[in-house]
């Protein structure tokens, strides 16, 4: 496998009408936000959050399908990327809590060549790449992986994901090689799902988690980084950005260490040590938050799932908190699916808290407003967009508490560097390094004419798990 570094095409987002996607969301999903939650698995090879490709079979050869929550609903970020040689612009949904890369493949040029809605974009057609090969069953690749039983040695490797929601959002297909390019990074003979039976609107997933599977193992990136622009940002929109691009812009970078589960291997733990509300430490007993050695509890960062889930107890103490300070008559939230709510108009007369997540190390990331309150135009209300989680499953940091902050993951020195990005200056255009190169023995041989990629992170709405 050959990894290059190449100036970037760009980096561009569209705009995101997030109010009006987010109150879609609340309001068809609220009665059952909690299921979005993923549940803690004891004895899942692939840990509580991220999912499993499975022998396409999914019953005796692998065992079933294994269910992974994230990626599956909610207002998505949508990676575009290429493909194969000549290379071939695709989409996929970013996702941090999962490994697995697969996209919509169509064999003929007029055969399933409609894409799902949610992307608006064609599939991958593998017969127009001169570089694509077959995963063979009998590969140790595809043993490693997949392990299945083969029905003859030059048998392709095929795969099932199954996502939230069950059989309603699975994919299928086989596992394949070809060219990839993310942004400044190009590589050859990248494994991954070439889908050619998808249940549900999403056309494909990137998978950033730390698994085998994942770019971030395949092509050993090091560091990568993320920006959520809020609706209001004028100088800089958000990006994704891998290697030595992914690093601070600012002098106020701050980090705390990521920490690693057994449990859960794909996903990106960090220690929280606390919670401040208007500059004032939480009662909130040591240890709530903390990872344990049978992989429950702890804290997670997500991207596609955009509310925040506490330990219930830590959540009752910060519920309790704002509420004090707001010093207003909760109105009934149970439409949106969320707990702690507001009229619009009683709280404009109120001043709402300041709320600071404490990391191990002392690193502090100051919230606004619009990381832990939502305002619903159709129903007026404003609420509180952080809930208490299922009884043992830990907390998640979703994607509304990150808007705003430069997240970097610093896999590589094992920490999450995280910056405002007021005042800062743009992500780079593009970038050049030395090439770096590393050879799989147990995937196919690598490939040639590597392809480059424009990057574009924009927000979707996508109802998939119901």
């Amino acid at each position: 496998m050959a990894v290059q570094g190449k100036p970037a095409a760009g980096n561009t987002a569209s705009p995101r009408p997030k109010q009006q996607q987010l109150g879609n969301f609340f309001k068809k999903h609220g009665s059952d936000i909690a299921g979005l939650f993923p549940r803690h698995r004891n004895g899942g090879s692939s840990g509580s959050y991220s999912g499993q490709a499975v022998p396409a079979d999914g019953g005796e050869n692998g065992g079933g399908g294994q269910s992974q929550d994230p990626a599956t609903n909610t207002g998505m970020y949508v990676l575009s990327f290429s493909v194969g040689t000549p290379p071939q612009v695709v989409t996929g949904v970013l996702d941090i809590t999962s490994d697995f890369v697969w996209m919509q493949c169509s064999a003929c040029a007029t055969c399933g060549a409609d894409a799902p809605a949610a992307t608006s974009a064609p599939p991958f057609y593998a017969f127009l790449s001169s570089t694509i090969r077959e995963v063979r069953c009998a590969n140790r690749g595809c043993q490693r992986l997949v392990p299945q039983t083969c029905s003859a040695d030059d048998s392709p490797c095929g795969y099932s994901y199954v996502y939230g929601g069950g059989a309603a959002n699975t994919t299928a297909g086989l596992l394949a090689v070809d060219a990839f390019a993310f942004a400044t990074v190009r590589a050859d003979g990248v494994i991954f799902g070439c889908a050619v039976a998808t249940e549900g609107d999403i056309g494909g997933v990137i998978g950033l988690g730390r698994g085998e599977l994942s770019p971030v193992s395949q092509l050993q990136i090091g560091r990568f980084s993320y920006y959520l622009a809020p609706d209001d940002a004028v100088d800089v929109g958000s990006f994704i950005l891998f290697l030595d691009d992914a690093k601070p812009r600012t002098s106020r970078a701050v980090s705390t260490p990521l920490v690693a589960s057994r449990a859960s291997r794909s996903l990106y733990y960090v220690e929280l040590a606390g919670i401040r509300v208007d500059g004032e430490d939480l009662a909130i007993p040591r240890g709530t938050f903390d990872l344990q050695a049978d992989g429950s509890g702890g804290v997670v960062l997500s991207i596609t799932i955009p509310v925040t889930f506490l330990d219930a107890g830590a959540y009752k103490v910060v519920r309790q908190a704002m509420a004090s300070k707001i010093e207003l008559r909760a109105a009934d939230g149970s439409e949106l699916g969320l707990d702690l709510c507001y009229t619009s108009e009683s709280l404009a007369t109120a001043k709402v808290p300041s709320m600071a997540l404490v990391f191990a190390g002392g690193a502090v990331m100051e919230l606004e407003m619009g990381n832990y309150f939502y305002m619903d135009s159709t129903t007026g209300l404003e609420c509180l967009t952080i809930l208490p989680s299922p009884a043992g499953d830990g907390s998640l940091l979703g994607s509304l508490i990150q808007v705003g902050t430069h997240m970097i993951y610093d896999i590589s020195g094992s920490r999450l560097v995280f910056e405002s990005l007021e005042q800062a200056p743009p992500p780079p255009s593009g970038s050049s390094r030395q090439s770096s190169r590393r050879r799989s023995s147990s995937a196919p041989p690598p490939l040639t004419s590597p392809a480059v990629v424009v990057i574009h992170l924009m927000l979707v709405v996508v109802y998939m798990f119901l």
